[in-house]
């Protein structure tokens, strides 16, 4: 009897090990999403009458983690095109933080961001003397992503800039700046094609 008993632990035993290692691999489930994209930035300045209209090269990274909540950081511009006003007005904002891409209608996932950062401003002359300063924004905006097919998503957001403590030659008070735009462009999606977050 003890012999049927050592065999059955033994087959057991070498049995045992030999299932963990196939099941992790065929069950393996990643919880962080993530997508990366690039597009163009088509931005209101906030300048005087608001006349200040530029162009710019945009990028985006994010990393869906629980149900819809994300983190993103992205990169916007106001470098190219506009007016007489807008040739000496150049922002560059590097910001990040949380972002919901909601639910899936269709080929449609809406998306809300709320983020912080930094803005890199060369404006013309603001009463200060100063024609060049770094501020720190925070950000609020929305959009949503299209499926094109395979991994590939484009994106439409918009994002509405407080860029606080600056200083309006106008008043000559210090208040806060509101560049304001929208960004387009692809997105790709890691994992597997048609990857909805």
């Amino acid at each position: 009897m003890s012999a049927k008993l050592a065999v059955f632990v033994a087959v057991l035993l070498a049995s045992i090990p030999s299932l963990s290692q196939v099941q992790p691999a065929a069950g393996r489930v990643s919880r962080v999403n993530f997508s990366v994209g690039a597009g163009m930035d088509y931005w209101s300045g906030d300048w005087q009458k608001g006349d200040i209209n530029r162009w710019g090269p945009a990028a985006w990274g994010t990393a869906t983690i629980w149900h819809c909540l994300g983190i993103n950081v992205e990169g916007h511009s106001m470098i190219l095109g506009g007016n007489q006003d807008a040739s000496n007005y150049k922002l560059f904002i590097g910001e990040g933080g949380l972002m919901c891409t909601m639910g899936y209608w269709g080929r449609f996932q809406p998306i809300f961001k709320g983020e912080l950062g930094f803005a890199s401003l060369t404006q013309p002359g603001n009463g200060t003397g100063h024609f060049h300063s770094n501020y720190n924004t925070y950000s609020a905006g929305g959009g949503a992503e299209y499926h094109l097919g395979g991994h590939w998503w484009t994106r439409v957001d918009y994002t509405y800039e407080a860029i606080p403590n600056f200083h309006s030659s106008i008043t000559n008070q210090y208040h806060t700046l509101n560049p304001r735009g929208v960004a387009f462009g692809a997105t790709y999606r890691f994992g597997p094609s048609g990857t909805h977050f």
